[in-house]
This record gives structure tokens, sequence and C-alpha cells, in this order.
């Protein structure tokens, strides 16, 4: 599939890295901007960063610079690659020729090590702009083998970096008892019907799933007579039957959700990096946050809000900026 990054002009505004053409008069006279040190949490497809070095190859300095993590050690190497032959062409057409490794820094490194790796490069609070888009990469959804979507059969792994020696999916299932699935359903993803889903995909003499698909078969079968939707002969209408297969899909999807953040700590590895954004901005430093559901946005809206609260930051976005129309 083909990635399309989300709010890109959104978050380039935000992150202070707005268009030439928004340069003041004065810079645009002095022509020499000071350099930007920009961050991209989540690297990804590339999506967000290859805007981001086009902005930084379009300015007037020598020193800008994006640092790009990610965890992923199967799908950073591609695109580091592609960011790298995209940039070259680019500044060719620009005239303006750096070395792309010195304009360019992709570190295979989830972003929790971030307040480590600015520490260890003698950077800390030095970053202009951030970016962490919370968000699956269409390059993980894709590979049917990594585990993450239910809609074609893979095993259930779901590790971000399939090299990491921990558990997969399957074994965080096999060791969970019924209660804590029942609890981290709830925590991970809001599911309603958390008790009965933990009973019937790990309960007593229950065979535990082996492949997404066969998780996603055994959610519906649990959770489509919890719906119901039939009228008094036990038939559906077709508005009924389109109904209950949006409310099953999103169910499933909710389930995978939980698991997956579990797999991957991800609610604890967003915490980490909310405590090191205050340390690795520099004076008048942005930050952006692209969050797809309540557990991510809960913990990122209560420590920009306790940061404002205790004067760690100087402002925070108490409204909530949604894609557009044409993008949702």
């Amino acid at each position: 599939g083909t990635h399309v990054p989300i709010m890109v002009e959104e978050c380039l505004h935000y992150m202070g890295l707005g268009n030439d053409s928004d340069m003041d008069e004065t810079d645009k006279q002095k022509k020499k901007q000071p350099p930007l040190l920009v961050v991209d949490c989540t690297l990804g497809y590339g999506g967000h960063s290859s805007y981001i070095l086009k902005h930084l190859v379009n300015r007037m300095d020598d020193g800008s610079r994006l640092i790009a993590f990610d965890q992923d050690s199967v799908e950073i190497k591609k695109t580091e690659e592609r960011l790298r032959s995209a940039l070259n062409k680019n500044q060719k057409a620009n005239e303006t020729i750096r070395d792309d490794t010195d304009l360019f820094t992709a570190v295979n490194q989830n972003f929790q090590t971030l307040g480590t790796y600015f520490s260890s490069i003698n950077q800390t609070g030095e970053v202009t702009s951030l970016l962490a888009d919370l968000g699956l990469s269409s390059m993980q959804i894709d590979d049917n083998d990594r585990g993450f979507t239910y809609k074609r059969s893979g095993p259930l792994d779901m590790r971000m970096n399939p090299d990491d020696n921990t558990e997969t999916a399957y074994d965080l299932l096999r060791r969970l008892r019924v209660t804590k699935l029942k609890s981290m359903l709830k925590e991970n993803s809001d599911e309603e019907f958390a008790a009965e889903i933990a009973a019937g995909v790990i309960g007593k003499g229950v065979k535990i799933p082996e492949t997404t698909t066969e998780l996603a078969d055994r959610v519906r079968d649990i959770v489509r007579p919890l719906i119901g939707g039939e009228n008094e002969n036990g038939k559906m209408s077709k508005f009924e039957m389109k109904k209950t297969k949006k409310q099953l899909d999103s169910t499933i999807a909710r389930v995978m959700q939980a698991i997956r953040i579990e797999v991957n700590g991800e609610f604890r590895v967003l915490e980490k990096l909310l405590d090191d954004v205050p340390k690795v901005l520099s004076p008048g430093g942005k930050a952006v946050f692209l969050t797809f559901h309540s557990g991510e946005d809960r913990r990122v809206k209560k420590s920009f809000k306790g940061g404002f609260k205790s004067g760690i930051y100087s402002a925070w976005s108490r409204d909530v900026v949604r894609p557009s129309r044409e993008e949702r």
C-alpha cells in the first residue's frame, strides 16, 4: 500500500516549520536563518520526515538537521535509503548541496531513549521542533508476517521491533489470566465486552488463537450474540447487518489494539517520552503529538497540561486540532 501522512500542513505549522514564504522581511533581507534541530520520534514510512527535509533544504542556513527515531529494524533501513535518495535529488534541484548524513540522521531506537540519545551527543535542550506520530506505519500493517492486521491471516506477533527477543502477542495470551486480559482490554482500548472476550479467548478449556484471523473470528463469535439486532423472527435487515459488521470490526480492532499496546509497552514508553520532551526542547521549542485513541490522548493532554501549570511549558493547545474532512 501507499502511505499518506496525515495532517502534514498542521504538523509543520505547529512545529514552527511553515513555508519559506512565511519568513518576515527581516529574515528575507538577512537570508541567513538560525539552524533548526528537528526530531521525528516515529520515522515509519518517512511521510512527515520527507516534508520536514524539504523545508530544511529550502532554508538559508548550513546547520539545520533532522534526527528521526524508529525501533523497527526491518523498515528503518528501507525508509532511510528512500529518504536519502529523495533528499539528494531535492538538493540538486535547489542547488544547495550538503552532506545528507549531516542533514539527516536515522536512529534505530525506540523514542523512549530520546533523553539519553541527546545527552550522549551533548545536545540536550537544543531541539527546536519535535513530532511524535503515534499511529501504526502502513508498512507494518501491509506485512502479514508482522501480525498487525486482522484482515489477512498472519501470526499473532505484533512486535514493533521483530529483532527484539521479547514475547509475541500469542506468547502474551498464553501467559495471561482471564482477569488480567479483561483489565487490559478495558485499560488499553475501553472495550465494553472485555469480560466476555477475555473468557472466550483464553478461558478454561479454550484453544488460544494462533493467527490474526483466528483471533478475529473468535471475537466475532463471542460478541455477535451480545450485540443482537435480529427481529422477532431471528433475522436481520440489510441495515442491521451492515451496522453489526461495523460494530464487530470496531471491536476486533480494539482487541488487536489492546494486545499490541501491551506487547510493546506503548503506554510506558509514551510516558517516558513525555517526561523527556521538556529536557530536550530548546527555549521556545515546539512539540506536536498525533494521537489515535483515548489512552494516548489522555496521557499526552495530562502531561502538557501539568507541564504548563508547573511552569515547564509556556503554552499548550487546549483545543484538539482534528484532521480535515477530506482526511477523516
